[in-house]
């Protein structure tokens, strides 16, 4: 049967395979507000008695076949639905999706901040149905540092207290094993630990070339992800090794980016300047504390790093858009790369990972068709795929009032999630953004 289907599949034409999978995730989601929803009458009901069971849990095993991860993650959904129905009328409506369920339950389930989730719910909401992911989990994650910042703190210092580190053989082989240690730690090493990774990549990239042209596809590269990987580590321990004592490794290894509104707040928090007289509200999704990478830090870390001077702080004002960048500061003598790219995590292309450090800088008003400036405000990131392909395919980029950033097809229609709306745009800028995508075609 499932051989079938998929011969019935490979008959449809690209566009039909989108719409169909776009339309089995809106069909996912309205399935998934259901099941909560039964979830939550039959443990209401103790229905789990009728066989026998001695609570929801063993009724939901017994049912479903599920893990205890999947009984554990419906429990917190219907704990989130019974205090905010919002959440199920959302991903009944098909705006939100599973995965955005399952960040804004584990918000909840915060013993120490996450019965005021219900205080920013249509926020959060908004900000799930148009944002990515990967965005929109660090957002819930800005919140609950805001929610419970000694709280957090607390835990910086238990994960740094608790922080242990083993390398040992078993069986010829290597097992290492690593855990704890504060956000910055976490940064500074995965940052380290994807350069390595990423030489390792290019070296690979040099040999396939050489032996097989420029176009060659990506199975040819001599080497696995995962053997990459691993030989990066390896490199990182004889790099280590072979260094003179005393040296110093290049500065600054992590970039700390933070609002001005938290920064000045955290400042006159310590009496180190005057407290402002009119602190705007937080704006959960231009706030921002945390690494270039997205590890979202506590603010008193920040406030560290830029009195010790150790980890380069960058203020960004609500656009996100680049003031400061601490005793580094070259904004207009060749910084404005790095700077655009401390303004974004990963390629703005719909649905790409890829990190800032490894994307190239674009003009989001084109320079030569839109007559956009060169300058960090207009800037935005693109893999080295995306970035030319942008151009090909003829896609407009324009900022939503919101401050996020959507991609409009040559045709003028966005390239926005399934169930997402079309976020709200400054007079005659969308307009503008469907005429330049008309003149490109």
């Amino acid at each position: 049967m499932f051989t079938e289907l998929v011969e019935e599949l490979m008959g449809l034409d690209n566009e039909a395979i989108t719409e169909r999978f776009r339309a089995l995730e809106l069909d996912r989601r309205r399935v998934d507000a259901e099941l909560t929803a039964v979830v939550a009458v039959a443990d209401a009901r103790g229905v789990y008695g009728d066989d026998g069971h001695r609570s929801i849990k063993g009724w939901m095993r017994a049912n479903a076949n599920w893990s205890a991860l999947d009984v554990a993650s419906r429990r917190r959904a219907v704990a989130l639905l019974e205090t905010c129905p919002a959440v199920g009328d959302a991903l009944l409506a098909g705006r939100i999706g599973c995965c955005q369920l399952a960040e804004l339950a584990r918000a909840r389930a915060n013993p120490r901040c996450g019965e005021r989730i219900v205080d920013v719910l249509d926020v959060l909401l908004d900000h799930a149905e148009h944002l990515s992911f990967e965005d929109f989990r660090t957002v819930v994650r800005r919140w609950e540092h805001l929610a419970d910042e000694d709280g957090t703190l607390d835990d910086a210092e238990a994960n740094h207290a608790n922080r242990t580190a083993g390398l040992h053989e078993v069986n010829g082989c290597l097992d290492l094993r690593a855990s704890g240690g504060r956000p910055l730690d976490a940064a500074e090493m995965l940052g380290i630990f994807e350069r390595f990774v990423e030489d390792e990549f290019r070296i690979d990239v040099a040999v396939r070339t050489e032996l097989h042209g420029a176009d060659a596809p990506a199975s040819l590269l001599p080497r696995t992800d995962a053997q990459r990987r691993f030989d990066a580590l390896a490199k990182i321990f004889r790099t280590a090794a072979s260094m003179p004592a005393g040296a110093r490794a290049p500065e600054p290894v992590v970039n700390l980016v933070c609002d001005v509104e938290t920064f000045e707040t955290l400042l006159a928090r310590h009496r180190l300047i005057p407290f402002p007289d009119d602190l705007p509200l937080t704006d959960l999704a231009r706030s921002r504390c945390e690494t270039d990478s997205g590890i979202v830090v506590p603010p008193e870390h920040v406030l560290q790093a830029a009195l010790l001077g150790h980890v380069r702080r960058v203020i960004v004002d609500g656009n996100g858009v680049v003031l400061d960048m601490g005793r580094k500061r070259r904004l207009f003598k060749g910084a404005a790369r790095v700077a655009a790219k401390l303004m974004a995590c990963h390629c703005g292309h719909p649905g790409c990972t890829v990190g800032a450090h490894y994307a190239e800088v674009d003009h989001l008003d084109e320079w030569h068709r839109d007559g956009g400036a060169t300058d960090v405000a207009n800037a935005g990131i693109r893999c080295r795929s995306h970035n030319p392909l942008k151009h090909r395919l003829g896609l407009v980029d324009r900022r939503a009032k919101s401050g996020q950033v959507v991609t409009f097809r040559r045709d003028g229609t966005p390239m926005l999630p399934v169930g997402c709306r079309l976020p709200e745009f400054e007079p005659d800028d969308h307009d503008l953004a469907l005429q330049i995508t008309a003149s490109a075609s």
